[in-house]
């Protein structure tokens, strides 16, 4: 049983669990009590792995974030397609290192899932210093822009801490 404290979260997450086993089911009404059942164990198993931090999701500021990644997104993927069918194609590959400020830990590993899904560039590795190295598939994209607009806007979505 979730502590006082990591009952929102616990709620929120059986939620979302036994929203994934209706939509994968079709909303069998003989499967509910399995899938009430599996919500349940992932919920437990997810408290256990990923135990909740108080204050660390801005649901309101999330969409800005969701709405700053679906540009970039479609904006990257038309200019990677543009690109890749020009004849001769305009791609010059090759790695490049961007500044972040959020420092190493869970959020650095969300931001970098979440910068990976970003066509055109795929983030290889945190550096010292504190740089991500991307491969980019066109070093004339505006990547470092673009992952710095998409770091503020997690920051914002998030609520992850900047500067350590």
């Amino acid at each position: 049983m979730p502590s006082q404290s990591a009952l929102p979260a616990a709620v929120a997450r059986g939620a979302l669990f036994f929203g994934i086993w209706l939509a994968l089911t079709g909303a069998d009404p003989f499967g509910l009590p399995f899938g009430l059942l599996a919500a349940l164990c992932a919920t437990q198993a997810s408290l256990r792995l990923l135990p909740p931090s108080p204050g660390r999701m801005a649901l309101s500021t999330l969409p800005g974030l969701i709405i700053t990644v679906l540009r970039q997104s479609f904006s990257a993927g038309w200019d990677v397609a543009l690109r890749a069918f020009a004849r001769p194609p305009r791609l010059a590959p090759g790695v490049i290192d961007v500044p972040l400020a959020i420092p190493p830990g869970p959020s650095r590993d969300a931001f970098r899932a979440l910068a990976s899904l970003a066509p055109g560039s795929l983030p290889l590795e945190d550096l010292p210093d504190g740089r991500l190295r991307l491969h980019a598939l066109d070093l004339a994209m505006p990547l470092e822009k673009d992952i710095a607009e998409t770091e503020a806007a997690f920051v914002r979505g998030t609520r992850a801490d900047k500067h350590g």
